[in-house]
């Protein structure tokens, strides 16, 4: 017995604060592109609402921990603090959702604007030529599905 307190599992179990994490009392958002950081550190909101490939995502205070993949389309934060700047209804470029065991989340996008400020009428004016290479077909088709979603989006 001694040999297994003195062992591996019992330097587990005295040190058991050394595998888990103290979570927050409310979930903790930061949301990111490469260029700016939108919000950073706040807990003043009920719940966000994104879509995955699968189903509507919808994370909110005591969230599992767990990695979710965003395609381009709509990010829904809803607030109870007002924050200067931010409406909290956004189109995105696609990106990644963290959340974390001790209870925070971070959201990382490749570029975010807000849902009304996009240009609806501007989406399908863009002149890109494609390569004549699968890689090139398989960009144009994901650019030609993000349009019409950022069309439906942006309307609706």
């Amino acid at each position: 017995m001694n040999r297994l307190t003195n062992g591996v599992i019992g330097l587990a179990i005295k040190n058991s604060f050394f595998f888990s994490t103290a979570k927050k009392a409310k979930m903790e958002l930061t949301v990111r592109t490469p260029y700016k950081t939108i919000i950073d550190k706040f807990d003043g909101f009920s719940r966000i609402v994104a879509k995955t490939n699968e189903a509507a995502l919808i994370i909110q205070n005591r969230t599992p921990a767990a990695v979710y993949i965003l395609p381009p389309g709509p990010l829904k934060i809803k607030f109870t603090q007002d924050v200067k700047g931010v409406t909290g209804d956004f189109l995105h470029l696609g990106g990644y959702v963290f959340v974390n065991p001790d209870n925070t989340c971070e959201i990382n996008l490749l570029d975010v604007v807000d849902r009304k400020e996009a240009k609806v009428d501007q989406f399908d004016k863009a002149d890109v030529k494609d390569a004549d290479t699968v890689a090139g077909r398989y960009a144009g088709k994901i650019r030609r599905a993000a349009q019409r979603t950022f069309i439906k989006k942006a309307t609706a």
